[in-house]
């Protein structure tokens, strides 16, 4: 059995075992003697502190090994180094380092570089949000570390991407809310690609010392610190500005991504036949399983960067703890891929929109002096009594079967003929396919009819699609030609439907139910003189 010890480091308790605790103790002592003679240094110590305790945290395997053993320490203090290997290239003590910013900057950096190349002190960067090096958030200094780039020139790329459609906006705000904050010292030599030890360690405590001496001496200290009490005043004022606006934003995001989700809530429902008006009309030209997709994509396409903007708003609120790096990725890679969904469904569905197809028919019609023009609503489904009570549920079935197929794209033009010519009707249905073929199948599939009784035409308000016929720019034309001479009555419901004939200002008056109108030459005429015409 071995003797074990409970210690504390970075307010995380440890079982030590005693030989390695008196070989963690001696090394503790080396690094505190050659730092620890300066106030400045404390934060120093405690980052080597930090840096040991998570190594250690590391080691720890619940109900395997919980106790730290000489191996263990032995493993940290050969990742860290000793002081004993830098001391006399540094200058040993703290008192012999707060020499060495008396040298030149060719000195030191030859110092650095001899003694870098007797040991490998790289490792792999990690991309962090540099704290020290920021305008808003540090992304811009945290890529141009990862990427050995300059801070100025990544922002510069932020900004023509903000110019050029507004997307630096979007890519800021997301990998804000991916890339987790330098925060200790440990952080920062990893964002820099350094090993976290103690000759890294130092290399940064002097560089921060040196600049420091650099800034804050004589006259210049006093200037600055007047400049800092300025400086927080006015920090603190837009500290208080921007949590206000956070409140804002965080309820403003907080309602846009609920508005997103209920908008595809209400779209699928609609795809799985619960009709309902919040619609979104381009998945009408997908079938069932491709609006899905669609609208999925388009929610997360949409809602992954109000809800990224959400979470970062929430942190600058409640100072929250940042998203899991695990789930913003996971949310990064959704958004991409429904970036790339989107593209496809546009891409894909426009490939069918190539080629046009137009059939026409011609019809005659039985010849009279005068018709009479109505349009005939076939959404109004006439029924007896009888029928209501026997068949209600059916008929409330059928009617909600046809609603998905109807479709009003239809124009009505009139044309002139010679006053010996049988008067006829040309249907011309047109489609849109990949190919002309399928163009042309689909336009053969277009339902429209239009009914004569007597000198009675009726014009039907919609035309009907096979079932399962995709909506692709189906549209049907229709011109009755009509000998010259002949008087035509049109009816309330016609008004602005027939080209070339208002309806509404060629009646005696607001209460006729027709407007009167004849065929010439040249077109078609309103009948009624316009100095008679009357309100009353």
């Amino acid at each position: 059995m071995n003797k074990t010890i409970i210690i504390n480091i970075n307010s995380i308790v440890f079982h030590i075992e005693e030989d390695a605790y008196e070989t963690l103790r001696s090394y503790m002592i080396d690094i505190k003697r050659h730092f620890g003679n300066s106030e400045d240094s404390r934060e120093i110590l405690e980052d080597i502190e930090n840096r040991i305790a998570e190594m250690f945290s590391e080691s720890i395997q619940t109900g395997k090994k919980e106790v730290i053993n000489s191996e263990d320490v032995g493993q940290v203090i050969g990742q860290m180094g000793r002081v004993s290997d830098f001391e006399m290239e540094f200058g040993g003590t703290a008192i012999e380092n707060e020499r060495e910013f008396s040298e030149t900057d060719s000195t030191q950096s030859a110092k650095s570089d001899m003694y870098a190349d007797t040991v490998h002190y790289m490792a792999p960067k990690k991309l962090m949000r540099d704290m020290d090096d920021k305008v808003f958030g540090g992304v811009c200094s945290g890529l141009g570390h990862y990427f050995n780039i300059d801070s100025k020139w990544v922002r510069i790329i932020f900004v023509l991407f903000f110019l050029f459609g507004g997307s630096g906006i979007l890519l800021y705000l997301v990998l804000w809310a991916v890339m987790p904050k330098a925060m200790n010292r440990a952080d920062k030599l990893a964002m820099r690609g350094e090993q976290a030890n103690l000759h890294n360690f130092k290399k940064s405590y002097d560089a921060e010392m040196k600049d420091g001496r650099e800034n804050f001496t004589g006259t210049e200290e006093h200037t600055n610190r007047g400049a800092r009490s300025v400086g927080d005043f006015i920090a603190r004022f837009f500290s208080v500005l921007g949590h206000i606006i956070a409140v804002i934003m965080l309820v403003f995001t907080g309602l846009v991504v609920f508005g997103i989700f209920a908008f595809f809530v209400f779209n699928v429902l609609n795809i799985l036949g619960y009709p309902n008006p919040l619609f979104f009309p381009p998945l009408k030209m997908l079938d069932p399983t491709s609006a899905f997709f669609a609208i999925l994509a388009g929610t997360l396409g949409a809602g992954i960067p109000f809800l990224a903007l959400f979470f970062i708003m929430l942190r600058a609120v409640f100072r929250s703890k940042s998203m899991n790096n695990y789930v913003a990725m996971s949310l990064w890679a959704a958004w991409g891929a429904s970036i790339v969904m989107i593209l496809y469904f546009v891409v894909v569905t426009n490939k069918d929109f190539v080629e046009e197809s137009t059939i026409s028919i011609e019809k005659p019609l039985e010849r009279h002096h005068a018709y009479q023009l109505s349009w005939n609503d076939i959404r109004v489904i006439k029924a007896q009594e009888e029928d209501l009570q026997s068949k209600g549920e059916d008929l409330a079935k059928r009617a909600g079967v046809m609603g998905n197929f109807l479709r009003d794209d239809i124009g009505i033009q009139i044309e002139p003929l010679d006053s010996l010519e049988a008067p006829y009707i040309q249907y011309n249905y047109q489609a849109k396919g990949k190919t002309y073929g399928d163009a042309s199948d689909r336009a053969s599939k277009i339902n429209y009819q239009i009914k004569q009784t007597g000198d009675e035409i009726a014009f039907d308000s919609h035309f009907t699609l096979q079932k399962q016929q995709l909506i692709r720019d189906q549209r049907v034309n229709v011109v009755l030609f009509l000998p010259v001479g002949t008087e035509i009555s049109l009816s309330r419901d016609l008004d602005y439907r027939i080209s070339g004939m208002d309806g509404a200002n060629c009646r005696l008056n607001s209460a006729s139910r027709f407007s009167e109108w004849i065929v010439q030459k040249d077109g078609v005429r309103c009948t009624v003189p316009q100095l008679e015409k009357s309100d009353d």
